[in-house]
């Protein structure tokens, strides 16, 4: 009687040393492919530009009141070759006297835009990762009191 046992269990073992002792299948990695990656990675590599232009006056605005704003100048961004990489009206309407925030890939770039002071100046900039770089051309900008000196 011990033998059929024992030949059960032996029976019902072998599937499972065989399972144990077979190759598995390599798979490549789940996630992003490749190409998503170094487009994620390029996108985490952006900073930001805000500039603050020499403002010019808009038209009036058409109640009856002959409200004027104060919107800032457009400007050009240009590579290290020279070459416009971007242009920003730097307003959103007629209506907005806030300079528009842009987005870029870090590196260094040559601004090209207009001073309250000096006319049309060239401004070189670097875009840091992540950071803000902020461009103050207008006249009603003086450093914060609690600024270092640098």
């Amino acid at each position: 009687m011990k033998m059929p046992n024992i030949t059960l269990v032996c029976a019902a073992i072998m599937p499972l040393l065989a399972g144990c002792a077979s190759h598995s299948t390599a798979l490549s990695p789940a996630g992003p492919s490749p190409a998503s990656r170094i487009a994620a990675a390029a996108e985490n590599s952006k900073g930001y530009l805000q500039v603050f232009s020499a403002t010019e006056k808009s038209l009036p605005s058409a109640s009856d009141d002959q409200v004027y704003f104060n919107l800032h100048s457009g400007y050009e961004i240009n590579d290290a070759t020279g070459k416009c990489v971007k242009f920003v009206a730097n307003h959103a309407s007629d209506l907005d006297e806030w300079p528009n925030q842009v987005t870029l890939p870090s590196g260094n770039y040559n601004l090209v835009a207009q001073s309250s002071a000096y006319g049309q100046v060239t401004v070189p900039i670097v875009v840091e990762t992540g950071k803000t770089t902020i461009v103050h051309l207008d006249n009603n900008w003086s450093p914060p009191a609690t600024a270092l000196a640098d």
